[in-house]
């Protein structure tokens, strides 16, 4: 029996590292496919000024060096760390989920002084880059990131890939929460940098968000209405299972909309700490870190 749950677990391990192999970067876009959201499209325009073409191309030719790359994956990795440096210039705390896009990130930094004139010109500030020391990403986090990125871009299965997957960690409830009923001003100071001229970005952003909460709780309170439907002792067993579904239901059929768009389409220190509430909000620094580079 030990033997067959071997052998089990060693073919479902070559299939996936032949599923692994096998994809294929497809073309990628000219632009980053932001959503319709005020103001981030300045914002973006003002993130491709400040990365100087010489600069850029030199951090290719050593990313090119140090790894064996897939046909347009070079510039798919790329268009995920703009991504990536868009949510550092909205967000107080925004970790670094992929290796490959961290990997291009590092390479970066090898070219100190450009480096510095880089993110001085986009932020106005240094960018630090401070790894974070546990394995695991913390998956209130996770699942956050998650949700800022799916409201600010489309998602094509090239950024699944390199994420190796979004939505696979819930949305702490308390968060949902907070977004469904804080004012504005308590969510801009838990959760996005105040000291910004991306001000219109960000409102914009938590209108979004404050909206996909209320979508969520709508939901809740249809899911316990069917469930006073049924009879007593089936009432008793589903009501256990309200508060997973109040994470499951956000963690997935929200953003299913999100995933049917991959799947058709064509090819500063960190602050809360947990990101599990607003109450666990305990610094204002502003600098981004690794978040363990995967799942």
């Amino acid at each position: 029996m030990e033997l067959i749950i071997l052998l089990g677990v060693i073919i479902s391990f070559i299939l996936f590292l032949q599923k692994k192999r096998s994809f294929q970067f497809g073309l990628s876009p000219n632009e980053l496919e932001l959503k319709p959201m005020k103001g981030l499209k300045k914002l973006n325009d003002q993130l491709e000024r400040s990365l100087h073409r010489r600069y850029m191309d030199n951090v290719e030719e050593r990313v090119r060096a140090n790894n064996y790359l897939k046909e347009n994956e070079y510039e798919w990795r790329l268009l995920d760390l703009k991504r990536y440096f868009i949510l550092t210039a909205l967000l107080k705390e925004s970790p670094m989920f992929s290796d490959k896009v961290d990997e291009l990130w590092h390479q970066m930094l090898m070219f100190t002084r450009e480096y510095d004139e880089f993110s001085k010109n986009y932020l106005g500030t240094t960018l630090h880059h401070s790894p974070n020391v546990n394995v695991a990403p913390n998956p209130d986090l996770r699942g956050f990131f998650d949700w800022v990125y799916a409201e600010l871009f489309f998602i094509r299965n090239e950024n699944i890939h390199l994420y190796k997957g979004f939505f696979k960690h819930p949305v702490h409830p308390n968060i949902i929460e907070e977004f469904n009923t804080l004012p504005e001003d308590a969510l801009l100071d838990c959760y996005f940098k105040r000291d910004t001229n991306n001000m219109t970005t960000i409102l914009a952003l938590i209108s979004s968000m404050k909206k996909r909460a209320k979508g969520n709780k709508d939901y809740e309170k249809n899911v316990i209405r069917e469930m006073m439907k049924k009879s007593k002792t089936q009432q008793n067993y589903n009501m256990m299972l309200v508060p997973f579904l109040s994470v499951s239901y956000f963690h997935y059929d929200e953003f299913a909309s999100y995933m049917a768009i991959s799947n058709s389409s064509s090819s500063s220190c960190t602050s809360c700490g947990s990101a599990s509430s607003c109450n666990s909000c305990t610094s204002d620094s502003s600098c981004s870190s690794c978040g363990g580079g995967g799942d």
